[in-house]
């Protein structure tokens, strides 16, 4: 599956290029090509939404007002990704995401889907992503929608029983995890958040200067 939070900081802070706009315009008309065809072959949609976020081209339209945004967030966030794809495609996060964890998850690289996946539908593989490798292994392409349901409900039935069943030893290093915080107030916590923003905004500052100095010596 694809860690969506891993860009949340990453940005490239300067200038942008025309050669930079057209190649978003390049990635943008694939997804684009891939949307119309969709119906018959959703796994490429899938592939070349990847290929925009790798590409990270989305960036130069972020905009923190518009995403509501504030704090730890670079101009490559997810946020920024998914708003993109809402105002280019009408896609939202959830279609996104599944789109693309398909392919993660159930293709071969990004050539093709893996030959025991083929005969599944795109909204057969929606409800099999959660799963695990082991726990999709019983299910079999003629199942219905409503047979996979059900059997998802039955594993997590399994889960509970087995979340119950642990000892209170097997939960104390979860809450030695977090000790050290027990006794902080509210405040105390906010005020660190705060230190730590202030402390992410004077760095990106530092790289803009340093970035300017560099260009001036270069020239």
């Amino acid at each position: 599956m694809i860690d969506f939070t891993i860009k949340r900081t990453m940005g490239h802070y300067g200038c942008e290029s025309l050669e930079d706009w057209n190649a978003l315009n390049g990635y943008t008309a694939k997804v684009r090509e891939s949307l119309d065809e969709s119906k018959t072959n959703f796994f490429w949609l899938g592939v070349h939404l990847i290929d925009l976020y790798s590409s990270n081209l989305y960036r130069l339209t972020f905009d923190r007002e518009k995403l509501g945004v504030s704090g730890f967030v670079g101009n490559c966030c997810s946020e920024c990704f998914f708003a993109y794809c809402y105002d280019e495609f009408g896609l939202d996060k959830t279609q996104v995401s599944r789109l693309m964890n398909i392919v993660d998850e159930f293709g071969d690289g990004l050539r093709c889907f893996k030959k025991e996946w083929e005969p599944y539908s795109y909204s057969q593989l929606c409800e099999l992503l959660p799963l695990s490798i082991e726990d999709r292994k019983p299910v079999k392409p003629d199942w219905t929608i409503k047979k996979i349901r059900e059997y998802k409900k039955s594993l997590s039935g399994k889960s509970q029983d087995e979340t119950n069943d642990q000892t209170p030893e097997a939960e104390e290093p979860l809450k030695d995890k977090y000790a050290r915080f027990e006794k902080w107030t509210k405040r105390e916590l906010c005020d660190k958040i705060f230190d730590l923003e202030e402390q992410y905004d004077e760095l990106l500052r530092e790289n803009e200067r340093l970035r300017i100095s560099f260009l001036d010596q270069a020239g």
